[in-house]
């Protein structure tokens, strides 16, 4: 099963996509991150790379997987999930509302993901998952 091209270009998507946020809005993310639309502009550009790699990994995976459901949307979402769950690990404890920048570090690359097979993946798109 064809599963590391897409794990490594949805991965290495979100991972550019973290750097860039990091270079361009340093000086933000320098400010305290109690506020969460502060913290939402800041994790912007994650949540595009997370919509974009997910969506270039279930384009180049390979066709006898992809017309399988089942196999087709976890290869397409594992490298935005590797990302997100380490992500989230990576919260620093001394945050006030730790709880929460975990969960949306976790869950909200993953929404992004699964939109951008449902927008990007045009085979993906005309099943239901």
């Amino acid at each position: 099963m064809d599963v590391v091209r897409p794990l490594v270009l949805g991965l290495g998507c979100c991972v550019v996509a973290a750097f860039a946020s990091l270079l361009v809005l340093a000086p933000l993310a320098d400010s305290d991150i109690d506020d969460l639309p502060l913290y939402l502009l800041v994790s912007a550009p994650v949540l595009v790379g997370a919509l974009v790699g997910a969506g270039l990994a279930a384009r180049v995976h390979r066709e006898p997987e992809r017309r399988d459901a089942r196999r087709h949307l976890p290869a397409a979402l594992s490298g935005p999930a590797v990302f997100a769950v380490l992500n989230s690990i990576g919260v620093a404890p001394e945050l006030d509302a730790v709880w929460l920048v975990r969960l949306l570090n976790l869950v909200l690359p993953l929404a992004a993901a699964y939109t951008g097979v449902r927008l990007l993946d045009r085979r993906a798109a005309s099943r239901a998952f």
